[in-house]
C-alpha cells in the first residue's frame, strides 16, 4: 500500500468580491477584514498594486524542526515597492479566525525582486491595491496540524455533495 500524497476536495466557485485597498491599509489585514465582513469561509485571493514597504518570509531549510520560524528567512523591503502579484488561499479555523497563506512577488525601487509569504502588518498600501477574492462553495480549507512538519496547513475538505 502506498502513502497518499495528495489531499483533494471538489467544489465550485461561490461569490466573487472585487475590491480596492486604499493608501495606508495593510494588504493582509485588509483582505482578512473583507473575508470576515462578507462571512467567507474559504477562498482564493489575487492582488496587485503599490506598497510603502513589505516583509516576506520563506523556508530556509528542508527541515522545519520543532519551530518553523527557527529556519525561516525574513526579508524586508523599504518603499516604494511594487506588489507585482499576490496569490493565496484562506480558510477559517474552529474559533472563526481567518488563516491565510498569501505569497507575494515584491519589487523594490531598484528592480530587485523577492517572493515569499507576505507578513501581516508589513505591507501598507502606497497608492492602491486591487484584488479579487473568489469564495469556494462546497469546499472548505481547514487549518490542520501536520505532525511531520509541526505546522498548520490548509487542508481542502468537501462540505456538500455535487
Amino acid at each position: 500500500m502506498t502513502k497518499d500524497t495528495i489531499i483533494t476536495a471538489i467544489g465550485r466557485p461561490g461569490r466573487l468580491v472585487v475590491a480596492r485597498l486604499l493608501p495606508g491599509q495593510d494588504v493582509v489585514e485588509g483582505i482578512v477584514a473583507i473575508v470576515k465582513k462578507n462571512q467567507i469561509n474559504s477562498c482564493c485571493v489575487t492582488a496587485i498594486g503599490s506598497l510603502r514597504s513589505a516583509k516576506v518570509v520563506w523556508a530556509g531549510s528542508m527541515e522545519f524542526g520543532d519551530n518553523p520560524m527557527d529556519v525561516a528567512v525574513f526579508y524586508e523591503m523599504e518603499g516604494p515597492v511594487e506588489l507585482g502579484s499576490a496569490h493565496g488561499i484562506c480558510g477559517t479555523d474552529t474559533d472563526g479566525q481567518v488563516v491565510m497563506h498569501l505569497h507575494a512577488q515584491i519589487m523594490d525601487h531598484e528592480g530587485n525582486m523577492r517572493c515569499g509569504n507576505l507578513i501581516a502588518g508589513s505591507s501598507p498600501v502606497l497608492a492602491t491595491v486591487e484584488l479579487t477574492i473568489q469564495e469556494f462553495d462546497g469546499v472548505t480549507l481547514k487549518p490542520t496540524m501536520d505532525n511531520g512538519w509541526k505546522h498548520k496547513f490548509l487542508h481542502p475538505m468537501a462540505t456538500d455533495e455535487h
